[in-house]
This record gives structure tokens, C-alpha cells and sequence, in this order.
């Protein structure tokens, strides 16, 4: 069986640009969206191989969702050799407003907790078989504040904190770490 890479944030932006990366150096896909239906015609529309991909519907921010879809892939497709989690969200928040303190939770169960939860359901198989990894996406953002954006910002500096902490957790078990931090990038 060829190499297999499991993505969240599979229908727009860094995650589907990964995909057809990935794609081309000959992995399969598991692919993982919220809006699966722009996913498939993505995939349709640049003839990706049927064979060579699945989708699986998850939203990030609910825990069982995204993990559901990680033992689905694992019961469809195998250990991925690869696991991104890029699926994320940016939200502006002005702190003095009540309202944007619950846009702040959303971005934060999005792009942090959504990130270790979608790492949940491989540590172990990946763990036993020695090899794979784990790649969190965090930002330049998560290194430097910016105005307006604390929601992000804080998001994703716990991205690369949480995934230096994995990192040491699971260096001599052969399952590498792996934190990207791109710049402003347009993901339209």
C-alpha cells in the first residue's frame, strides 16, 4: 500500500494546496471538511485518482467529530504516514465586547484544541508502529501579537507551544513533530 496522509482543512486554503501536493508526490488522501460537497468537486474538477482518496466530514472544533473521523480513516485507509491539522479559523475580537469573548472560544477550540484532537486518534498506532508525522499548523501570528487578532494569535501560539510539548512526548517513539508557521498567505 502507498503512503497516506490524513489532512483537516481539506476544502479551501492551505489544507486543500497541501492535498494536491501531497498528491503529486503520490500519496492517497484522507480528506477532512466540514463542507465535504466543495471538497469532492475540488477533487473532481482537477481529476484526482477515486482509488487514491476519501472524505470524511469532521468540524475541528467539536472533539468526538474530528475524532470520529480519524478512527474512520484508520478503519478505511490504514495509519497515515502523515497527519496535518490545518484546518483553522481567523476571526477579528475586540476583548472589551462580551460577545467577542465566545468568538474567542470558538477560535480557540478551532485552532488549538481542534489540532491536538485531530492528532488524538493516530499517537497511538503511530506510536506502535514506530514511524509517521504529526504536523501542526501555527503561524507567524502565534510568535508575535497583532492587533485585532488575540483570538488568532493566542490560537495559534498554542499550536506551537502544544506541539513542542508533543514533541518531547514522543521524540524516541519514532512519530516526529512537526510545527509550520507561514506567513500571511491568501487562502481565497
Amino acid at each position: 500500500m502507498g503512503r497516506l496522509v490524513f489532512i483537516t482543512g481539506a476544502s479551501s486554503g492551505i489544507g486543500q494546496a497541501l492535498a494536491w501536493r501531497f498528491y503529486q508526490a503520490g500519496y492517497s488522501l484522507a480528506l477532512v471538511a466540514r463542507r465535504t460537497e466543495e471538497t469532492l468537486a475540488w477533487a473532481q474538477s482537477i481529476n484526482i485518482q477515486s482509488d487514491r482518496y476519501k472524505i470524511y466530514s469532521a468540524d475541528v472544533s467539536v472533539v468526538d467529530s474530528i475524532v470520529a473521523a480519524g478512527q474512520a480513516c484508520l478503519a478505511q485507509q490504514g495509519v497515515p504516514d502523515v497527519v496535518i491539522a490545518s484546518a483553522g479559523i481567523s476571526v477579528g475580537v475586540d476583548t472589551a465586547e462580551r460577545g467577542d469573548i465566545d468568538v474567542m472560544v470558538k477560535v480557540l477550540a478551532t485552532n488549538t484544541v481542534g489540532t491536538a484532537a485531530t492528532f488524538h486518534p493516530f499517537i497511538e498506532p503511530m506510536t506502535r508502529r514506530g514511524s509517521g508525522a504529526l504536523v501542526g499548523i501555527g503561524s507567524v501570528a502565534g510568535i508575535r501579537g497583532l492587533p485585532g487578532h488575540g483570538a488568532y494569535c493566542a490560537s495559534k501560539a498554542g499550536v506551537i507551544s502544544y506541539c513542542e510539548s508533543l514533541r518531547g512526548e514522543l521524540r524516541s517513539c519514532g512519530v516526529k513533530v512537526v510545527t509550520i508557521c507561514p506567513g500571511y498567505i491568501d487562502t481565497h
